[in-house]
């Protein structure tokens, strides 16, 4: 917990929502995370979220206070789950009754936590925390937002109403991407097993690449992925060109001759 509390994440909250997230893949009205708008995409503010400026901003706004947001007002999650918060053991849209003391648990966490960077201030100076904390954190957050996004983003990756969902369509609604070899390694394959990751939750992480090819070739044509993707050799860079259009292209839903919400 202590390791968890260190970057805001909350240990058992986010384990809690996590599992949520895993439930209710892709649903539109119990999904935990990066839920779409169906606002119509004529509306002026949906053609400026798509515009290079709105999502400039769209990505400022996700790397700097997404994580945040989530935390405090469960931003990308389901509509009605809106101004619910991960701090409040009485959130009865995100918890169960039962979960009331781990809430309260990981809040005293976050508060030992608040106290040692506020002793690191006093010690160092905020400057010292500023580079050598919140820059890292930072960027380790948005990291968190921006995988979770992309790996449930695509417009082959369809989301479902209530009538249409089912645990299976959810977790077939995951795509496999890359950061290149190294990076994936160094993020323990998350990026490019994904999908295995979400069939199979509860395989550790150093099973899920080695299952891939298996998982691929068994589900043939319901297997997803984006591979290859490059900018100047770079499959790192690539991943982030196809991060950037995807915060432009996915901004709404609407429902598609085979009822499934695609993007639009």
């Amino acid at each position: 917990m202590a390791c968890e509390c260190t970057l805001t994440l909350l240990l058992w909250p986010h384990a809690l929502r996590h599992a949520k997230h895993h439930h209710y893949t892709n649903h539109m009205t119990n999904g935990e995370t990066w839920v779409p708008s169906t606002a119509n995409p004529e509306k002026a503010s949906v053609k400026f979220a798509k515009s290079p400026i709105g999502t400039i901003r769209r990505i400022v706004v996700v790397a700097l206070l997404g994580w945040y947001t989530y935390l405090f007002t469960n931003a990308t999650g389901a509509k009605q789950n809106a101004g619910q918060s991960h701090f409040s053991p009485s959130s009865r849209a995100l918890f169960k009754a039962k979960d009331a003391n781990l809430v309260r648990a990981s809040n005293l966490g976050m508060i030992a936590c608040l106290a040692v960077l506020a002793k690191c201030v006093s010690v160092w100076g905020f400057s010292a925390v500023f580079f050598n904390y919140l820059v890292p954190q930072t960027i380790c957050n948005f990291y968190l937002c921006a995988i979770t996004f992309m790996q449930h983003t695509h417009e082959s990756v369809p989301h479902f109403n209530s009538e249409e969902w089912t645990w299976l369509r959810g977790a077939l609604s995951t795509i496999d991407r890359s950061m290149g070899s190294h990076v994936d390694w160094r993020l323990h394959h998350i990026v490019d097993s994904h999908v295995v990751h979400h069939i199979f939750s509860d395989m550790p992480f150093y099973g899920a690449k080695a299952a891939t090819p298996y998982v691929k070739e068994h589900l043939g044509i319901y297997y997803k992925s984006n591979l290859g993707s490059k900018v100047l050799g770079s499959e790192y860079l690539g991943y982030w060109k196809d991060f950037y259009s995807s915060m432009s292209r996915a901004v709404v839903v609407g429902v598609g001759e085979d009822n499934f919400m695609w993007f639009r």
